[in-house]
This record gives C-alpha cells, sequence and structure tokens, in this order.
C-alpha cells in the first residue's frame, strides 16, 4: 500500500533508534480510523520507541499525505512474543 511504501522511506531516511542494544523493528502500519485521522504502527519493542520518533513519523504523515491542520493519532503497537512463558 502507499502507506507502508512511504513508511519504508522514512525508515530509511531516519531509521529506529537502539535500544539496549538492540534496534527496533517497525513492521507495517495500518490505519485504522478516517475521523480523526488514526494509524496503527506495529512494532518489536514498541513500549520503548521514544515519543520523538513517534512525533518524526506522526509530521511525515502530514507531510505527505496532506494532513496539515488535522489532528493525528498514531498507536504503536507490539507484537506476541512466542518466548514469553518460557
Amino acid at each position: 500500500s502507499r502507506l507502508n511504501r512511504w513508511l519504508e522511506g522514512a525508515l530509511e531516511a531516519n531509521p529506529p533508534p537502539m535500544v539496549k542494544g538492540r534496534r527496533i523493528k517497525i513492521r507495517y502500519m495500518t490505519q485504522a480510523r478516517t475521523r480523526p485521522p488514526t494509524f496503527a504502527l506495529f512494532a518489536s519493542q514498541a513500549e520503548r520507541l521514544p515519543d520523538s520518533y513517534t512525533r518524526y513519523l506522526a509530521n511525515g504523515l502530514r507531510k505527505a499525505f496532506g494532513f496539515g491542520g488535522v489532528p493525528l493519532r498514531l498507536h504503536v503497537r507490539g507484537g506476541e512474543n512466542p518466548f514469553a512463558s518460557e
């Protein structure tokens, strides 16, 4: 989709930071709602993604898709860890 192609370019231009020596992997993004525009971002270690990086992505969305002056919501979600119970 256009959204994930944009996300790939944004990640190449400014990759997510390292946290405790491990890179946060952002997998994909979907639009969850339209009013207000709400996007779900799926990443590993989602709880450790800094607010500054989510602002970078939100501002990039505004610029690329013409959401200037519109309140934008970006929810970061993590995946299930299959090894958490071990």
